[in-house]
């Protein structure tokens, strides 16, 4: 079988190719937007001069807020694509990102305690191991260091429609008209399935691409929560991305996202 990673750094190659809005880099940021989009409530304190690794981040959004922040930033990215974006605002704002080229599952060029913060967006569910990958991100964050981690709800995932938040249900599709489907196992490393395997958006231009999902694995919350309790982290923060769309259209992604909670995120301490 072909490796799950080169698969998906192909697919997101062409993503980032077509014009996929997660991946057009932030090229108006002001450090005061930055603030409210990364440390809001000043959960990372004072970034100045903070080794910052963002992990599986590439796009220029969040090496660009924390650069601007004053962090000594590292972004590490297995697409070239994504990367390009990091290497504009970098020459853009003239700001000193180092920008690597990377699997995420090897950790090995970083030094023991080398970072205070990483900081790792939704990208855990694209590979299907994670028990010793975070074993590798407890090695690289110092004692009293921070881990943020973005991830899929595993008791929902699978259950929107597409590969991504593009497209709606139909009524007629929907689990006795009444829900959205759980089908899948509850397992860890399970790959996911949906009915249509395709992420589907308008670029800026207001075209419209659909292009083949990237591959994704459900990781469950005793893996994620008791991996980070082996690695000595303290749960420092916990939030749930929903939205109050009450009377919204059933099968449309405002009414599913008011129903549940897709996307879930850690903010972990070392100890």
């Amino acid at each position: 079988m072909k490796d799950i990673t080169k698969q998906n750094e192909d697919t997101w190659d062409e993503l980032v190719q077509a014009g996929v809005p997660c991946s057009i880099p932030e090229l108006e940021m002001t450090a005061e937007q930055a603030a409210k989009n990364l440390n809001a409530d000043d959960i990372f304190g004072d970034l100045k001069g903070k080794k910052v690794l963002c992990l599986a981040s590439g796009g220029g959004q969040q090496s660009l807020g924390f650069a601007l922040l004053g962090a000594d930033v590292t972004v590490a990215d297995f697409s070239a694509e994504q990367l390009k974006s990091d290497q504009l605002i970098a020459d853009k704002f003239k700001l000193p990102i180092q920008i690597i080229k990377m699997d995420m599952r090897d950790l090995t060029k970083f030094e023991d305690g080398e970072f205070d913060i990483v900081y790792q967006p939704y990208s855990i569910n694209y590979i299907p191991e994670i028990t010793t990958f975070l074993d590798d991100i407890a090695r690289i964050v110092k004692p009293g260091g921070i881990y943020h981690l973005m991830f899929h709800n595993p008791f929902i995932h699978g259950s929107w429609k597409h590969g991504n938040w593009g497209g709606e249900w139909k009524q007629d599709e929907l689990w006795k008209e009444k829900g959205y489907p759980i089908w899948q196992l509850y397992k860890e490393g399970q790959p996911i399935e949906t009915l249509e395997s395709t992420w589907d958006f308008y670029r800026k231009d207001g075209k419209q691409v659909q292009i083949k999902s990237p591959q994704e694995f459900k990781h469950t919350l005793s893996t994620i929560f008791n991996g980070l309790i082996k690695n000595r982290f303290e749960i420092i923060k916990f939030s749930e991305y929903s939205a109050d769309s009450e009377g919204s259209e059933p099968g449309s992604w405002e009414h599913y996202v008011s129903v549940t909670a897709p996307w879930l995120s850690i903010w972990a301490k070392k100890k």
